[in-house]
């Protein structure tokens, strides 16, 4: 195949794909005894005391039932004094439970303030290239609004300021959104939308010590670890479902007899995430026959071509591809005009398995049925029918802004409602957890609330938070991609739950 043939359709693709890619635990008594008397005073004379004995038996029969007048007495008071003694008992004031240390950066006894970090993709989605996600800002403030007015976060109301960063931005330029919120603002919780790196996490919760909440994105459990119990995220760890990959690949026929090849970025993460799938086919009993790290900056990747040439020399017929959705739809459009149609296997990772990349980017390319049999791996983030949650918040939002989204034309703009909507909710179960526990709220208190939440639900992802488990989903399952729908279809019987 010529290179110079393609070349002007390849920088145009990579044009248009780095855009794209940015709450319900009587007993007879002894005093009857002179009944008994009159008996033996009337035997020596029988015949002159027969009138005082009929007065003489109503006396003991009086007596009896005069007693039983005296009897409640007795009765009375021991059940007075039992009702007299235990009032002293609860005098004593309750112990109060100890207040863990924590920061109170960030929350006072009115206020805790939050800053919104998130990819500014209006532009894309003005232009077309990326759906319509709404009017994010204005999500947070109308359901931080709604807590307030109820008495807000544990008594406190919710402050947000909002800050942005370019679609497929670096770690370099989103560290200054990072900055601004932590040291500008000196917010307690940073939230971030999505599109975020691990060095920007680590930047609010190593570097300076406040809470994360993640929307989405998938990172190492070592992230959570260095973040030292201060990241909480509605995604999965890297670990937990790379893991699982090969075990639904091969529940599907999909590794059986295949040659095996692994496509990714030179970063961190991807590296992580390729240990553990390799790990995990060979616990399966596979091996990889061959693996790429193609140089990447940000949601840009070089050398495709190379990664393509080196795969087909091993003679790959199985990809798995951890690559970001530019690089990694240029790869297919090359492998299929050098005649190399493999199967390729996607994940959330990069959030490929997501209806508005594929929508985006799968669609845009000169023959979008090249995509058609791609198979994703998904804790669940492209959710497949309405919820009660979303659509709960979804009918607030239209009340209090007069704005409704359709949601199946408006999907993206009304699911972001639901997600926005479950962040503040959370965040108001947390910290009122915290000030009907502790009697205030600081950091570590806050955190403890964020791990009570044991019942958590978006749309189809369910799962769980715990002091040993900050990452929320529970289930992962395998979808197929239909290139006549550009849209995912779960296969049935794929889901699979994980261990907590």
């Amino acid at each position: 195949m010529s290179h110079t043939k393609w070349r002007p359709f390849i920088f145009a693709l990579v044009a248009v794909f780095a855009l794209v890619a940015a709450s319900c635990s009587s007993s007879e008594d002894a005093d009857e005894t002179p009944v008994a008397e009159p008996a033996a005073t009337s035997a020596p004379a029988p015949a002159e005391e027969p009138e005082p004995e009929p007065t003489a038996e109503p006396e003991p029969a009086d007596e009896p039932a005069d007693e039983p007048a005296e009897e409640p007495e007795p009765a009375d008071e021991p059940a007075d004094e039992p009702a007299d003694e235990p009032e002293p008992e609860p005098t004593p004031e309750p112990t109060p439970i100890p207040v863990p240390e924590g920061s109170t950066v960030g929350i006072t006894d009115d206020t805790i303030k939050v800053a919104i970090l998130r990819s500014d993709s209006k532009a894309l989605e003005d232009a077309g290239i990326l759906p319509d996600t709404g009017d994010i800002p204005r999500n947070y403030v109308v359901f931080a609004e709604q807590v307030n007015a109820r008495g807000g976060a544990g008594g406190r109301n919710i402050e947000i300021v909002f800050h942005t960063y370019p679609p497929g931005a670096s770690a370099t330029d989103q560290q200054a959104a990072c900055i601004a919120a932590t040291e500008d603002d000196q917010v307690a919780v940073v939230h971030f939308v999505g599109g975020v790196t691990a060095e920007t996490v680590l930047c609010a919760t190593e570097g300076h010590e406040r809470i994360a909440y993640m929307l989405s994105g998938i990172l190492p459990q070592e992230i959570y670890d260095r973040s030292n119990g201060r990241l909480f995220s509605q995604a999965m760890t890297t670990e937990r479902l790379v893991g699982a990959w090969p075990t639904l690949a091969e529940a599907q026929g999909l590794l059986d007899g295949a040659t095996i090849g692994l496509m990714r970025g030179d970063i961190g993460e991807h590296e992580v995430a390729a240990g553990v799938l390799e790990a995990a086919l060979a616990d399966a009993g596979y091996e990889l026959a061959d693996e790429v790290a193609l140089p990447c900056q940000g949601t840009s990747c070089s050398q495709v071509d190379i990664g393509l040439e080196r795969m087909q020399a091993a003679d790959v017929d199985t990809v798995f591809s951890l690559l970001p959705p530019s690089p990694f739809g240029i790869a297919v459009f090359l492998a299929a005009q050098a005649d190399w149609e493999p199967q390729w296997l996607v994940s959330d990772i990069e959030n490929l398995v997501y209806a508005s990349v594929a929508q985006a980017v799968y669609q845009r390319g000169a023959d979008p049925t090249l995509f058609y049999g791609l198979y994703g791996l998904s804790y669940g983030l492209d959710r497949l029918s309405p919820d009660e949650h979303t659509i709960e918040c979804n009918a607030v939002f239209t009340e209090v802004t007069g704005i409704e989204y359709d949601t199946v034309e408006n999907e993206d703009a009304w699911s972001a409602v639901g997600s926005t909507c479950l962040f503040i909710k959370n965040l108001e179960a947390a910290a009122n957890w915290s000030q009907e526990t502790y009697g205030t709220v600081n950091q570590t208190t806050l955190i403890q609330g964020f791990e009570s939440l044991t019942d958590y639900k978006l749309g189809d992802i369910t799962g769980s938070w715990s002091p040993t488990k900050h990452d929320a989903p529970d289930a992962i399952t395998l979808k197929e991609y239909r290139a006549d729908c550009a849209c995912w279809v779960e296969i049935d019987g794929a889901r699979m739950l994980l261990d907590q």
